[in-house]
């Protein structure tokens, strides 16, 4: 499928989908509509894929592992797209430092179990270290 097809799919399948800001986004990233998903790297496939995800106006966004091979540049982009202010965002991922500036919360679970939960700025004023320190010391081998 070309990017426009799955636009046009998104647009058919999703009543919340807005092509405009999708279009606006892959333009940003230069990425063309015209072009083929099977012909492009793991990391533009994923920019596609986030682009049209939050292209929606949907309440609840899960993310896992959303930016693994997207490149710094763009994972600073995506991340700092105006998502729905009244949406909640999930992210699974091992990549704190880059996540981290939009944080509110977060939750570290180890096999199922929860190890840790607390909100960002209190682990930055009652331990004195970023959400990226304390996960490298929680799961440190």
């Amino acid at each position: 499928m070309t990017v426009k097809q799955l636009q046009d799919f998104y647009e058919d399948f999703y009543a919340d989908f807005q092509r405009q800001r999708s279009s606006e986004m892959l333009d940003r990233l230069e990425i063309s509509p015209k072009q083929r998903m099977k012909q492009m790297s793991k990391g533009t496939r994923e920019k596609v894929q986030l682009v049209l995800t939050m292209s929606r106006q949907a309440k609840l966004y899960l993310l896992d592992e959303p930016i693994g091979g997207v490149d710094p540049a763009a994972r600073d982009y995506i991340l700092d797209t105006n998502y729905n202010p009244e949406a909640s965002v999930i992210i699974s991922t091992h990549l704190i430092a880059d996540v981290e500036k939009i944080l509110d919360e977060v939750l570290f679970i180890d096999r199922g179990q929860i190890l840790f939960q607390s909100a960002v700025d209190a682990i930055r004023e009652e331990k004195g270290m970023s959400v990226d320190a304390l996960f490298r010391e929680v799961y440190k081998c």
